[in-house]
């Protein structure tokens, strides 16, 4: 257990050097939106193909993915809804932060020390969904709430897709997947000294873009963003639980999935689409601290049904 948390104070850390070389004036808060493109482009990808051996396709998947595609749908509408529906970068900030999961970054370890084995192999089902989402739809349907002058048609959407550096990765990587396929261990050496820059790099620019001294409409903003993804994930969560003939335990692993932060790739998503704001920092920042609790507690949870492996 304590490993897990110093991996996770770690990210804190990295948070907090961000923050204080900005300043300390060596960095600017514009220098978020050059890392932002490395991270989508290059390290993001490359995370992504160095952890290609964790795509699994199991019995259990259709269930999963749908649970996932499920979730997203509901907390992107919720997240489109609390900004009022309007087209502009703050909507878009909104949905990816509503709607988004970290879960093989922040999650896993959680999920490899309490639950190996079968828990890991439906946490990467239902982070199928949740990359397919995460890293592609959920941008494309954001990316045109951004602005009124983005398209929204199936057409655009395909668009932005296919734009899509770590989406179209991914999908690659599970058609790989789905073919019992593997890709050479050079290219993975190779992807995973790229991919291993991308947690410092997306945890350095959340330190550059979060700022303590905020008006309070901000303030305002994120505290309603904080609630509306708790409340969502934690309705969606009861549902989840209340469904009879599930196993238990794919019960808790979706559960727990639901409760992790906010994905790292909705920084910068949220740039991408316009957005200067605070607000993304500030939540994916909030959302960590919330999940180390609410993770722990639904493992003690899980434990009196005989669920955890210690």
């Amino acid at each position: 257990m304590s490993s897990v948390l110093i991996k996770i104070c770690g990210y804190l850390v990295i948070i907090a050097l961000g923050y204080l070389l900005r300043e300390l004036k060596l960095f600017r808060k514009e220098d978020a939106k050059l890392l932002g493109t490395l991270i989508i482009s290059v390290t993001l990808p490359g995370a992504l193909i160095r952890n290609s051996g964790a795509i699994v396709i199991g019995p259990e998947f259709p269930l999963l993915f749908t649970f996932g595609i499920i979730a997203s749908i509901v907390t992107l509408a919720a997240g489109f809804l609390l900004a009022g529906r309007k087209r502009e970068p703050r909507t878009s900030a909104f949905m990816l932060t509503v709607s988004t999961f970290n879960l093989g970054a922040f999650l896993l370890p959680f999920v490899e020390l309490f639950f190996p084995g079968t828990g890991v192999g439906y946490l990467c089902m239902f982070d199928s969904a949740n990359s397919v989402m995460g890293l592609g739809v959920s941008y494309a349907l954001a990316k045109a709430a951004s602005s009124p002058k983005e398209p929204l048609t199936l057409k655009s959407v395909f668009k932005t897709l296919v734009h899509s550096v770590p989406f179209m990765t991914y999908v690659f990587l599970f058609v790989l997947a789905a073919c019992h396929l593997r890709l050479p261990d050079v290219i993975l050496e190779y992807a995973g000294t790229i991919g291993n820059a991308n947690a410092f790099l997306t945890m350095f620019m959340i330190g550059l873009l979060i700022e303590f001294r905020l008006p309070k409409q901000e303030i305002k903003e994120i505290i309603q963003v904080c609630l509306t993804r708790w409340i969502v994930v934690a309705c969606l969560g009861i549902c989840v639980f209340i469904l009879p003939d599930v196993d238990p335990l794919l019960k808790t692993i979706t559960i727990l999935c639901l409760f992790a932060p906010v994905a790292a790739a909705a920084v910068p998503y949220s740039i991408s689409c316009g957005y200067q704001g605070d607000l993304v920092g500030m939540v994916s920042t909030i959302t960590m601290a919330f999940s180390v609790v609410s993770i722990l507690l639904i493992v003690s949870f899980a434990a009196h049904l005989g669920l955890t492996v210690l």
